[in-house]
């Protein structure tokens, strides 16, 4: 009964999302935008669209996760160009890649995972919020943010999906480092932290080689701090995860409880991230 209600109240959060990141980009479109910006959203747009249609056909995506892949693909193309596009496609390819399960059943593959729209918006919530600010700004502090938070959400897939899934090992729990199973909340193992480090390593490795005026510095806060975006989701995972919380302001939302998905500890971790590393910039410098 908890999960059906959980499920439904993470829907209705992900289709406000999705209904606020299409008025932002039509905002966008209508008072801030040039005949080029015109040009890059519609394109953006139809590209995202395109492309997440093909993801629902080979089953990458579920029909919500099409629809919020399609709207997050259109800011990440149409505000962020072809750097902010790579870096997203980087993210989903590797990911959904690492997270296939596949079967042979009578020389067919069977894939077996999906992502929806609450995953979609967990990973990519808050590089959308930050490419729409750096378009609004042009101040490279908050791009630099945005790839934080994409850095975090690959280096967290890649730990899950190599340290947890494919390759096994000792794990032990973030909060009293005792030997637990592969796949518990909060869990850390030898090859989940170096798969973690690769992944973030790899999203600022990109954004280097598209960015190249970007200083080096930038690029290894980007993978310092994404990296331990990872090791904080590690942390809140295995203290509040899955688990109910009672709020008296929840009320407010006609709620008594909150229970804390693994989708809310990503989302939570990559803001964290994301915003760490927009403070380190603005101290260091770009």
């Amino acid at each position: 009964m908890r999960n059906r209600k959980q499920h439904r109240t993470e829907r209705v959060l992900d289709r406000w999302v999705n209904i606020f990141f299409t008025l932002a980009l039509i905002f966008v479109f209508i008072l801030y935008g040039d005949a080029q910006d015109h040009q890059q959203i519609l394109t953006g747009v139809f590209l995202a669209a395109l492309f997440s249609i093909l993801a629902f056909i080979i089953n990458w995506l579920t029909i919500d996760g099409a629809i919020s892949a399609a709207i997050f693909g259109s800011i990440a193309y149409g505000l962020g160009g072809m750097q902010g596009a790579a870096i997203v496609l980087a993210f989903f390819i590797s990911g959904s890649i690492l997270s296939k399960d596949l079967i042979s059943k009578e020389g067919f593959l069977e894939k077996k995972f999906r992502r929806d729209g609450k995953q979609v918006w967990a990973n990519g919530f808050w590089f959308a919020i930050w490419i729409l600010c750096w378009f609004l700004t042009e101040k490279e502090i908050f791009l630099i943010a945005g790839v934080t938070a994409i850095a975090m959400s690959a280096s967290d897939t890649w730990a899950t999906e190599i340290g947890d899934k494919r390759i096994k090992g000792k794990t032990w729990l973030m909060t009293n480092w005792q030997r637990v199973q592969p796949g518990t909340d909060g869990g850390v193992s030898i090859f989940g932290t170096l798969a973690a480090l690769l992944g973030a390593v790899f999203i600022a490795g990109i954004f280097w080689v598209l960015k190249m005026s970007i200083s080096f510095s930038s690029i290894i806060v980007i993978s310092l701090i994404g990296f331990s975006g990872c090791l904080v989701d590690s942390y809140i995972g295995a203290r509040f995860q899955n688990r109910d919380y009672k709020f008296s302001w929840l009320t407010l939302f006609g709620r008594e409880n909150m229970y804390v998905s693994n989708n809310f500890v990503n989302w939570i971790s990559a803001g964290i991230a994301s915003l760490i590393s927009l403070i380190l910039i603005l101290i260091i410098g770009v």
